[in-house]
């Protein structure tokens, strides 16, 4: 982000689009301002000095991560359960892989009648 002329810019690295908006505080809603430009701006801090710390890639020891992990173990538990009761899903297979094993097939008969 930079500010030039009172506007500021955005880059969308996602979509590649360069996002303007103005910097005065008449066109921003006050309460999403400060929080937007926190997170906005603050997305790189620190990740270049080191890969594997920053602010995009350490998310830190929270009680939601641990609520979250504590979920996960419930759901993989409920998961190993069902499979226990009903067993393992058989996926149907695709219309490609049943196209190209017929041609396989087609080819060995001709290979064949030679």
């Amino acid at each position: 982000m930079q500010r030039d002329d009172g506007i500021v810019t955005v880059y969308d690295m996602n979509t590649r689009d360069n996002l303007k908006f103005y910097g005065e505080d008449k066109y921003w809603n006050m309460e999403l301002k400060d929080e937007f430009m926190a997170n906005t701006r603050g997305l790189w801090k620190n990740n270049f000095s080191n890969k594997y710390v920053g602010a995009i890639f350490s998310s830190g020891d929270s009680i939601a991560d641990k609520d979250d992990a504590l979920c996960q173990m419930k759901v993989d538990r409920e998961l190993q359960d069902a499979i226990e009761i009903h067993g393992e899903v058989r996926l149907p297979s695709k219309y490609e892989d049943e196209w190209e094993a017929r041609v396989e097939r087609e080819k060995q008969k001709i290979v064949a009648q030679l």
